[in-house]
């Protein structure tokens, strides 16, 4: 899975801030909204040999954002066609889900948990 930056108390004043959480830089962050927001735009569907239609600045910088939008689970590509997908959100929650299970575990007076 990609690294994302995950704090206690997260700024989620907009869907872009969201995007901070998930790219290091600025420029990340714009060529992730203008993907996200061209896929939105278009009916929820941009097929990939219109990929053009995402680049921002380079192609360097679009395949790289690409990527972790992948990777965490906001876009997939199915069928040669772009599309936004919940997986980031039920990853999230499986990870939330087992941290919990091993916080309830340690509580209970489990300490063979190791890291």
């Amino acid at each position: 899975m990609a690294k994302i930056d995950l704090i206690r108390r997260p700024s989620l004043i907009s869907p872009r801030h969201l995007l901070r959480y998930i790219f290091f830089t600025e420029m990340q962050v714009e060529q992730a909204s203008k993907i996200l927001n061209t896929i939105m735009k278009n009916d929820g569907v941009v097929k990939d040999i219109d990929w053009e239609k995402f680049v921002l600045s380079s192609r360097g910088l679009y395949v790289k954002v690409m990527r972790k939008l992948r990777d965490v689970g906001l876009v997939e590509k199915r069928m040669g066609e772009f599309r936004i997908v919940e997986d980031f959100s039920k990853a999230m929650t499986k990870l939330a889900d087992y941290w919990s299970q091993i916080v309830k575990s340690y509580a209970e007076g489990d300490r063979s948990i190791e890291f």
